[in-house]
């Protein structure tokens, strides 16, 4: 079996011979690691035929890469300075480890997955620590009336409510509009950590919940505003309706007002701040008594006042989770830690004094949390799996 310490090692070279960047002296520890052992060799046969690292090396292996950190640089870190260039070059050490993470996790599939209990000539072994697996699909959908209905990705449900119907189809739950009767009745569509879900709601406005979110909206959208309330995180594409104003209300301190566009809220309340991010078309974000009204491409950040408009922001941060990855700018660890918490449902134990390391960068969110760890490492802490829980120290 494969050294599990050695599997950064050789798919950083690994990766590097791919791309023509193997230096004369790694080309030979390669070479010679290959030779030492028939599983080095089918170790470094089956990670050329990783299809999801071809996509990985299709992105990173931009003709001009310098070019491209530079253009990053200048947008990022306008003013020049020392420790803004080694944060670069940081960055980019970090997006390149980040595509040997997903060569190490192929192999952890194809290596480290026996049968339960036996391993190569059917001799019993100790079972190795769980493996934490990434969100699914799965949320509880509560309804006025105070019943709760599970849903997950293999659900299949059609339920009928205030003259709506909802079907359930996997990951996917769909309201299709009917006819207002009375008062408004409230459904609460909500993801616990290790979750996540997509609504269609009456109007046929599309929102995408992350983890440890939850959505209160009306069965049957009335005559006048269409609102609902959002805690957590969520992607909004709203359908247009100019005579029907579409409201989120934030976690309680804002409120997004829209008729038709794209956008993004992160209210989660361990963060620092509120964000809403618009991808396209305008909205008016109100807090505190002051409305600040936002044009693509820009986000406000809400933390104790008035919203505040930053017209540069990272959207590909913002975004992240709906393309599927962990992205990381200058983020911290306990930042970083918040992200995997939710994603993965574990909880975090820091031991010692963890340093003050900042991770750039790029991971994929469909990997196993030892993998998403395995890329952590270059930050020189410690990540230990006990259970459900991650204990970070300094190595």
């Amino acid at each position: 079996m494969l050294d599990p310490q050695l599997i950064q090692r050789f798919a950083e070279l690994i990766l590097k011979e791919m791309r023509g960047e193997l230096t004369e002296p790694e080309a030979r520890e390669l070479k010679e690691w290959q030779a030492a052992d028939p599983q080095h060799t089918a170790f470094y046969e089956q990670m050329y035929s990783v299809p999801e690292l071809q996509a990985r090396l299709s992105k990173f292996g931009e003709p001009d890469e310098d070019a491209a950190w530079q253009r990053f640089a200048e947008k990022h870190f306008p003013a020049p300075a020392e420790q803004e260039t080694v944060k670069v070059r940081r960055m980019h050490y970090r997006w390149w480890a980040a595509a040997a993470v997903t060569i190490a996790a192929a192999a952890a599939i194809w290596l480290w997955k026996p049968e339960p209990g036996q391993q190569k000539g059917n001799t019993p072994v100790a079972e190795g620590p769980k493996i934490i697996m990434p969100a699914t699909s799965k949320a509880v959908l509560t309804l006025a009336d105070g019943s709760t209905i599970p849903l997950d990705s293999a659900g299949s449900q059609t339920f009928a409510q205030q003259g709506a119907t909802a079907s359930q189809n996997g990951g996917s739950l769909v309201y299709q509009a009917g006819q207002s009767m009375g008062a408004l009745q409230y459904n609460t569509l909500r993801t616990p950590r290790g979750g996540q879900f997509r609504i269609s709601l009456p109007d046929g406005s599309q929102v995408w919940l992350n983890a440890a979110s939850s959505l209160r909206f009306p069965v049957a959208f009335g005559n006048g505003e269409r609102k609902v309330e959002l805690t957590g995180e969520a992607y909004f594409d709203v359908r247009p309706d100019a005579a029907k104003p579409f409201k989120v209300a934030v976690a309680g301190k804002a409120e997004v007002a829209v008729l038709g566009t794209e956008f993004n809220i992160n209210a989660y309340t361990d963060e620092p701040a509120i964000r809403a991010t618009l991808v396209k078309g305008s909205v008016a974000v109100t807090a505190a008594g002051a409305t600040r009204k936002l044009e693509p491409g820009q986000q406000a950040a809400i933390a104790d006042g008035a919203p505040q408009v930053e017209t540069r922001p990272d959207i590909e941060e913002a975004l992240a989770w709906r393309n599927a990855v962990f992205y990381f700018n200058n983020a911290d660890v306990r930042a970083v830690m918040r992200q995997l918490q939710r994603w993965y449902d574990v909880e975090v134990e820091y031991r010692g004094t963890v340093p003050n390391r900042r991770f750039d960068g790029e991971i994929q969110r469909n990997l196993p949390l030892q993998d998403v760890l395995e890329g952590l490492r270059v930050s020189g802490l410690s990540f230990t799996i006990e259970g459900s829980k991650i204990i970070i120290q300094p190595l």
